[in-house]
């Protein structure tokens, strides 16, 4: 079967023929690609900042079946539009999809049918990705989206991943999301957890011609944590894709968004990453415009403190054919002690004439004119640095579209940098 598989013709032949016989075709070349590897050292361009000794020190073993408390993590907008999977394995008890629109496919891959033979073909895939092929030869299970022509899901989708665990264990999760020509929906995916492991998520996409995905992802891993992510998406002829990656969690964390945007694509591959004592968050972006006319924009934010460390490396790509290109692309960092640290890296490589490309990167600290104005407003010295500190963060959540999840983040960002005379804000 063609990689571009028909929207109809896939979603027909997912929900009906045979269970996958383990997708072994899928796992046996990510199996041969993980012969003799190693971990990625900072002697590799791609791996220069991130260093992998802590991860290297652990041993981890397969997760346990466990229940979870998910009282904390209901949003009220999606109580009936939710699938909940735990320790890499879907929790049906847990899940509710009740409310899901009439025609939105939204299950475990546990139950899906060869025809996800699919998976691991958005983008091809990158051979050198060594999370990437670890999770396509040891998932477990994962979830399947599938959004049918025309549709405006009128409710979001909310997607759960909790790990729980006592001694260290290793967790794949997997998401398949297909939005058909000229469907539209709004997908919030969150990843939380306890005790230390090992997390590396895929997520592949696929938006049809005129379609629209809105996607909100939200880490909050244990502290304890390594999450190790890959998010691919190919968008069609004037869809849209907008993603915002909000990283809290995790002691050692990397997301690695890759894009393949079409003509006349609208994108936005937005971030914003909150670091504390000795956190490490590393974001690997790319957003290849393949065809002209396609529109993107990224803005990254970082706020580190303590002895907490960043990485950005966006790298945007035009194509020679790709002519009437706007792309646009900015980093921007706080830092908030003399022992936390950023490397940024934005990248342009640009083979057309007739485009518009920009980027930019900034680091420094809070302004003293800034903190001075806030202190002769009656303000003492803490207050008027949290609510600076707030302030740089909340352009980004504000323009989350589930209010609940909104509130639940500024309550979290106001906690963080205990921004507390700003009240309750919705």
């Amino acid at each position: 079967m063609s990689t571009m598989v028909a929207g109809a013709a896939f979603a027909a032949d997912l929900l009906s023929g045979p269970r996958p016989a383990e997708w072994k075709e899928l796992r046996e070349a990510a199996e041969a690609r993980l012969a003799g590897r190693e971990l990625p050292t900072m002697h590799e361009e791609d791996w220069k900042y991130l260093d992998l000794k802590p991860l290297a020190a652990l041993r981890f073993g397969p997760a346990p079946k466990v229940a979870a408390d998910i009282s904390g993590r209901l949003l009220p907008e999606m109580v009936g539009t939710r699938q909940v999977f735990v320790n890499g394995r879907h929790a049906s008890h847990a899940s509710c999809t009740s409310a899901v629109p009439a025609g939105v496919r939204f299950f475990p891959l546990s139950a899906a049918s060869e025809a996800c033979h699919a998976l691991g073909s958005v983008g091809a895939g990158d051979p050198r990705n060594l999370f990437e092929d670890l999770n396509a030869a040891r998932f477990e299970d994962g979830a399947v989206i599938l959004v049918p022509k025309n549709m405006k899901a009128a409710l979001p989708l909310h997607l759960l991943f909790i790990t729980s665990a006592e001694a260290p264990v290793a967790v794949f999760p997997r998401l398949l999301v297909v939005l058909e020509r000229g469907s539209e929906l709004e997908l919030v995916e969150e990843h939380h957890g306890e005790g230390a492991y090992l997390t590396a998520p895929v997520i592949e996409i696929r938006v049809a011609e005129g379609a629209v995905l809105r996607h909100e992802r939200v880490q909050r891993d244990s502290m304890e944590a390594f999450h190790l992510g890959t998010l691919r998406a190919e968008v069609a002829k004037g869809g849209q894709y907008h993603s915002r990656t909000l990283s809290f969690g995790a002691r050692l964390s990397r997301q690695q968004p890759w894009l393949r945007l079409a003509e006349g694509v609208e994108a936005s591959l937005d971030g914003l990453a909150l670091l504390d004592g000795t956190q490490v968050a590393d974001t690997h972006s790319f957003i290849h415009h393949a065809e002209p006319h396609s529109q993107s924009h990224q803005l990254h934010k970082c706020i580190v403190d303590g002895r907490a460390r960043a990485i950005f490396n966006g790298q945007i790509r035009v194509a020679p054919r790709a002519q009437g290109t706007d792309a646009k692309q900015q980093s921007r960092n706080l830092l908030l002690s003399e022992t936390a640290r950023v490397d940024t890296k934005p990248q342009l490589e640009i083979y057309a004439d007739d485009v518009k490309c920009s980027h930019g990167a900034a680091v420094g600290q809070l302004d003293p004119e800034e903190l001075f104005y806030m202190q002769s407003r009656g303000l003492n010295a803490d207050d008027a640095r949290n609510l600076l500190t707030y302030g740089f963060a909340a352009d980004v959540i504000a323009h989350v579209p589930v209010a609940s999840l909104r509130r639940a983040l500024r309550q979290l960002v106001m906690a963080r940098t205990q921004a507390s005379t700003l009240g309750d804000l919705s």
